[in-house]
């Protein structure tokens, strides 16, 4: 177990919904649902940025494209790991799509060398985050947690709430919905195009427990059945 500091010196520390410090945002999920565990797995390591102010590193790294020599090559929908062997795994999937997004993807290796840091349309985006969600049932331990990062976006002048999709098809894939919390940006590039949806200062992060869902979301089951398609 590890100690995440949530004592101060006015008593225990109000945990909140939101917040700028990735780091302490992190921190805190895994206080309040963790039970002061630590992340055992992160299927999109990159380089490890969750983990470089002292939030201890994974046991299980992977990544399409390691960067590093200790992360593994491996999808996070064909993880090898065995089946329940994960407490609290940490994905941070890409979210950006549309073809000017895969286009300017390409001068970092190519189309197929980016495919999943920028995704051509919102179809093979729901594709990789469901295949995502349904290895992550196999490989989580019963009442084991799913932190997943995911943000809103436009494409095509259409705007997808992806985090509400992410929600539906996690509980089809056996998660309960257990908590949610949103990531301030202070600062976004202004890409200088006419704007046509708000400007997106945010993202989510949910918090999914490997259990039946203690709330009925039947009645919208059919929401996300679409991204099984």
């Amino acid at each position: 177990m590890i100690d995440y500091g949530q004592d101060t010196l006015f008593g225990k520390k109000v945990i909140s919904t939101i917040g700028y410090n990735e780091q302490e945002m992190i921190r805190d999920i895994l206080f309040l649902h963790a039970n002061g565990k630590q992340i055992d797995c992160d299927p999109t390591y990159s380089i490890g940025n969750f983990y470089k102010n002292g939030l201890p590193k994974p046991k299980h790294k992977f990544d399409k494209f390691p960067q590093l020599p200790d992360v593994i090559e491996a999808t996070a929908d064909n993880l090898p790991l065995e089946n329940e062997s994960c407490e609290v795994i940490m994905f941070d999937p890409p979210f950006i799509m549309g073809a000017s997004a895969v286009e300017g993807a390409s001068q970092y290796g190519g189309i197929t060398g980016t495919r999943f840091t920028a995704f051509k349309d919102w179809k093979e985006l729901k594709e990789m985050y469901a295949g995502a969600l349904k290895e992550f049932a196999r490989v989580t331990k019963e009442n084991g947690i799913v932190i997943f990062k995911c943000q809103d976006c436009n494409s095509s002048a259409k705007q997808h709430f992806t985090h509400c999709w992410v929600m539906y098809e996690a509980i089809q894939q056996g998660f309960y919905p257990k908590d949610m919390f949103i990531l301030f940006a202070k600062n976004r590039i202004n890409d200088g195009r006419e704007q046509q949806h708000a400007r997106k200062y945010h993202c989510y992060y949910w918090v999914f427990e490997k259990r039946n869902s203690r709330v009925d979301y039947s009645s919208v089951s059919s929401f996300c059945g679409e991204g099984k398609k």
